[in-house]
């Protein structure tokens, strides 16, 4: 055995202890590609695993190499997990599997040119009554403010020049509170999303209540591991969570 591999197995003593797991994620954001190969060695298999269950089995080398990847790089960018590491990987993994799940039953192929040049209606061009009431009660949980720039501009479709006048307000300031009231928006949306959800005891709603920053990356470290750590075991919250991050790409 190599020296340095040698240096990072003496820190085992339980290949399941959280203790071991927070040292050799340090050593893997310090610079050490040795203590992240342990963790991948620690993983590999119960990893494979889970991917085989929850998506094509064909697939399982992809979504597994992919999970491993992208906590490596939240590593050595000082991100992700601080001791949860086997919950922050399945979650990955299960966070994969579902977003090519999704994309799988959006691309359907056919060899007919019906299908594929014609239009594909959705809703007669209008919003279903639940999408409809998530905007209505999104819209007016926003500050007075942004409301009304917001229906200003989208709804009466004045310019920037005239809101800005009827503000009182410079340009520059209208496109700055344009741009947080549209974020503002986005939010509330996606919050209006989890509200409708009927979570099963205060450990799930504090959990779900974290989501939306989560998916928005305004959240800390350790509301970030918290979630993960939650999804890890709970199949009912990573449901709403992955719905919940289909939402979020739609109107990022």
């Amino acid at each position: 055995m190599h020296g340095s591999t040698a240096h990072v197995h003496a820190y085992i003593d339980d290949a399941e202890g959280e203790v071991d797991d927070a040292v050799l994620i340090a050593r893997t954001r310090a610079g050490s590609d040795d203590a992240y190969s342990e963790l991948y060695r620690r993983y590999e298999y119960s990893a494979f695993r889970l991917a085989r269950h929850l998506g094509r089995r064909e697939e399982a080398d992809d979504v597994v190499n992919e999970a491993f990847a992208r906590v490596l790089d939240l590593l050595q960018r000082g991100k992700g997990p601080t001791e949860s590491f086997r919950a922050y990987l399945f979650t990955t993994i299960r966070h994969e599997c579902g977003a090519r799940a999704k994309q799988e039953k959006r691309v359907r192929p056919t060899d007919d040119d019906t299908q594929i040049d014609s239009a594909v209606e959705f809703g007669a061009g209008t919003l279903d009554a639940f999408e409809r009431e998530t905007v209505r009660a999104a819209y007016a949980s926003l500050p007075d403010r942004w409301r009304e720039v917001l229906w200003a501009l989208d709804v009466d479709g004045r310019k920037p020049q005239e809101i800005a006048a009827m503000l009182d307000l410079s340009p520059n300031s209208v496109s700055a509170l344009v741009y947080r009231a549209r974020a503002g928006l986005r939010e509330a949306y996606l919050r209006q999303h989890v509200k409708t959800e009927a979570p099963e005891g205060e450990a799930h709603t504090e959990v779900r209540a974290l989501f939306v920053r989560v998916l928005r990356r305004t959240a800390t470290a350790r509301d970030q591991e918290r979630v993960h750590t939650h999804l890890a075991t709970c199949s009912a919250c990573m449901t709403v969570y992955l719905e919940l991050a289909e939402d979020a790409a739609r109107v990022a």
